[in-house]
């Protein structure tokens, strides 16, 4: 009697788990911001569609996540493909992706509003693991530890790309508002 009532609740709390139209709106509705988060880690806007399309086939494959986590589950593969892609290039290329049933479900659109601001060039211009480790622990709010897990690197590792991503943009900050103070000198 407690096995089926256990059996019976876990069937209902199924239906809590997101489906395949559900992805797929969340695809298309937030499309620019996951193209800008695979673009922020890749450094290449090339590599922005096939890792999307990849990230795309690996969600459908695993759809077994909860409605309330389906856009952080979503964000999370996208970054595990998009690690794979920065650190692996020869292994596995997702440049090269042929599967037009996923290419076919949903749209991507150039966005150059991003890559035309001087913080994308400033991330782009980061070591790939610092600028990995930016992305995942500064603008995803990832912990250190899971950035680490994800990384396949060592809390230390990641800890001073963390410390240089800081002083890095420290640098570009200063920079600029010297710039800012400098041009409202000349121009008055």
């Amino acid at each position: 009697m407690i096995k089926f009532h256990w059996f019976r609740r876990m069937v209902n709390e199924g239906d809590e788990y997101a489906r395949l139209e559900e992805l797929l709106r969340v695809f298309e509705c937030e499309r620019a911001g996951l193209q800008r988060l695979a673009l922020l880690l890749t450094g290449n806007s090339e590599a922005v569609k096939p890792c999307l399309s990849r990230a795309l086939r690996d969600c459908i494959s695993s759809i077994s996540v909860s409605r309330d986590w389906i856009l952080r589950w979503t964000r999370r593969v996208i970054i595990r493909n998009a690690i794979n892609l920065v650190m692996n290039p020869g292994r596995d290329s997702l440049v090269e992706t042929s599967d037009d049933t996923v290419n076919g479900l949903i749209a991507f659109s150039h966005d150059d509003s991003l890559v035309a601001t001087a913080d994308f060039d400033s991330i782009c211009a980061l070591p790939e693991l610092d600028r990995l480790v930016y992305v995942i622990c500064i603008l995803e709010h990832y912990s250190m530890y899971d950035c680490a897990l994800l990384l396949g690197r060592s809390l230390r590792e990641v800890n001073e790309a963390r410390q240089r991503v800081g002083d890095y943009l420290g640098q570009i900050c200063e920079l600029n508002e010297f710039a800012q103070r400098f041009a409202t000198i000349s121009s008055a």
